[in-house]
């Protein structure tokens, strides 16, 4: 049995997380599901040419966000992840809507993680290839409890598992990487590389125009880097504060290359057309399609068992970003409470108690997958942002110190952010807000524990009536059906 949980809110003495296994923190969290959908949603979006200028401007974003959160880490190592960076930055309240953003993040791409798990399933067991139905649901359901169960026996024993799974989970990535490399065929990559022969034709496959085609990549692309910020998170626990910098920035390297290769290499085999048509995840198909049928299912297992890595990695992102908020008195009380292995437990039981709840709810969605990591995505870009405004904020007033450089990441990794949600992904980013209004709730509650006279300042109040008015519109557009689940 179990010892009773302890009620400390600091950890035991603990080993601390190593350099790889912060560098796997960072690629098992990103690379879940996505990757091996890449191809098809990359090619419904955009032709080669405009995917290719599309991940040009995602890699110089992403790796200036990364830089950023590398040089935060070295210059304020005694701030925890991008939560504090907010909090330090911009006030208690918006380091609270950078926490809870972050948190809607994590736990929502955990459903969009199980809905594709249950896809992948399909390819060996029929009855889950028709779709997210109850019967994966209720799958779903178990394997979110049984992760809750492991990481709660505690944090840096799931971080080592975390590693294991990675190493696993690369291999066929590569081997599908390596196998489009020997089919490329320059003469198919080219055929319609910007896509005008396709829009010229119409329909429903008519991509646009080529500014079109680049902001319809921006969703997706950010959705497959997805915890790229996990070694931040858990700077905290690393046995060396160096190592967070580090490993964000060859994480974030290594995972661009692993991206661009994936969704722009099969271009090179089959066309935009046939790319599209293959189906949802689309790498198992295209390699069953080289090598023949035992390729599909050795994709599938390599998806099956990276779905389980970055389940994972959410899992223990998503109960650290609740107890560090906690700890930072943005939350109760409550979440701050450790047990005897460390592990936030009433953190990790609401977090699974929500996925449970919208795994329910996307029973009702025509498009669960793509409608999960949109809202994940729209969430996260929250906290990435704010992290990185707090970076150009922190150097602005040293540029004449040689910060200068660091300043224009930040506000460049900023300006990324903004327009790219902005022309992705406002609809979702609206409904996120219907999320914040029980957060704001806890938030204020918190407050009054903590001794605050005034829960919001009058600025704070003014963000806070901005989110709530962003709520009641999205729910009116919901009504409408101006936004579709």
């Amino acid at each position: 049995m179990d010892p009773e949980p302890a009620s400390t809110e600091e950890p035991p003495a603990k080993r601390g997380i190593g350099l790889f296994g912060l560098i796997a923190l960072v690629v098992s969290s990103s690379i879940g599901s996505g990757v091996f959908a890449l191809s098809t949603d990359i090619s419904a979006a955009a032709a080669p040419g405009p995917a290719l200028i599309a991940w040009a401007i995602s890699g110089i974003g992403f790796m200036a966000l990364a830089t950023s959160f590398g040089k935060l880490s070295i210059l304020r190592p005694d701030l925890n992840g991008i939560v504090a960076y907010a909090k330090e930055g911009f006030g208690p309240f918006t380091g609270f809507v950078s926490g809870w953003g972050y948190w809607l993040s994590i736990w929502i791409g955990n459903v969009a993680f199980g809905v594709m798990l249950a896809t992948a399933i399909g390819y060996f067991f029929p009855p889950f290839a028709d779709g997210l139905t109850v019967g994966a649901v209720a799958f779903i359901s178990l394997l979110n409890w049984i992760i809750v169960a492991v990481v709660n026996r505690g944090v840096e024993e799931a971080s080592v598992l975390n590693a294991i799974v990675m190493t696993c989970k690369l291999v066929p990535i590569f081997v599908f990487i390596a196998t489009m490399l020997l089919v490329f065929d320059f003469g198919v990559f080219t055929a319609d590389f910007w896509g005008t022969v396709a829009d010229n034709l119409g329909g429903e496959g008519a991509p646009g125009s080529a500014g079109t085609q680049i902001v319809n990549c921006y969703m997706v692309m950010m959705w497959v880097f997805v915890g790229m910020e996990g070694a931040s998170v858990l700077g905290h626990r690393a046995r060396d504060k160096r190592d967070v910098s580090r490993a964000t920035i060859l994480g974030c390297t290594a995972l661009l290359v692993i991206y661009v290769a994936a969704s722009v290499l099969p271009y090179g085999y089959l066309t935009r057309e046939e790319l599209m048509a293959v189906g949802t995840p689309s790498m198992p198909y295209i390699f069953q399609r080289v090598v023949g049928p035992w390729g599909g299912a050795f994709i599938s297992g390599g998806l099956i068992i990276s779905i389980f890595g970055a389940w994972l990695s959410y899992t223990i992102l998503a109960s650290e970003a609740m107890h560090e908020m906690a700890r930072m008195e943005l939350l109760p009380r409550a979440f701050a409470k450790l047990n005897a292995y460390g592990a936030p437990t009433s953190c990790l039981v609401v977090t699974g108690a929500m996925i449970q709840l919208l795994s329910i709810v996307m029973l009702l969605s025509e498009e669960a997958y793509r409608f999960a990591y949109s809202l994940c995505t729209a969430s996260i870009v929250i906290s990435w942002g704010l992290a990185a405004a707090y970076m150009a904020k922190l150097a602005w007033p040293r540029r004449r110190e040689g910060m200068m450089g660091s300043f224009a990441l930040g506000a460049f990794a900023t300006a990324f952010l903004v327009a790219a949600i902005t022309l992705s992904g406002l609809h979702q980013l609206m409904l996120c807000c219907i999320a914040y209004v029980p957060g704001i709730l806890f938030f204020i509650r918190a407050r009054r524990e903590y001794g605050e006279g005034t829960a919001l300042t009058g600025r704070e109040r003014v963000l806070a009536c901005i989110i709530l008015a962003a709520a009641v519109a999205a729910v009116a557009m919901l009504a409408c059906g101006a936004i579709a689940i």
